[in-house]
């Protein structure tokens, strides 16, 4: 265990106490951060990311999902999947798969 600990208030209202030495460490963007990025760019609001600086100069990054979204559902069960073993789908076909269950759904959410 380190020296320190994190808490983080997330966008859940939940409070995390996270150890920061139990948080991997990636010296490129993960390929689940960056379908998460996408998803922000492209203006979807129901995936958000939390930056925050360590003490040891590092990062960690708070990926937050609204289940209540097309976009949270599906990051969410991309994520589900990936933690299973599975491959993650390109960028492309999560943000297709959004496109169409916004489109099914009227725009709304």
């Amino acid at each position: 265990m380190s020296k320190c600990v994190v808490l983080y208030h997330g966008r859940d209202d939940n409070l995390y106490v996270v150890d920061p030495d139990c948080i991997p460490h990636f010296d490129d963007t993960p390929p689940l951060m960056r379908i998460a990025a996408a998803i922000m760019q492209a203006g979807y609001d129901g995936v958000v990311v939390d930056e925050k600086q360590l003490s040891n100069g590092r990062f960690v990054h708070c990926l937050a999902a609204n289940f209540a979204t097309p976009e949270g559902r599906i990051l969410a069960g991309v994520s589900e999947a990936h933690s299973a073993g599975k491959a993650l789908p390109s960028t492309a076909a999560v943000m297709a798969a959004i496109r169409r269950e916004h489109d099914r759904c009227g725009g709304q959410s």
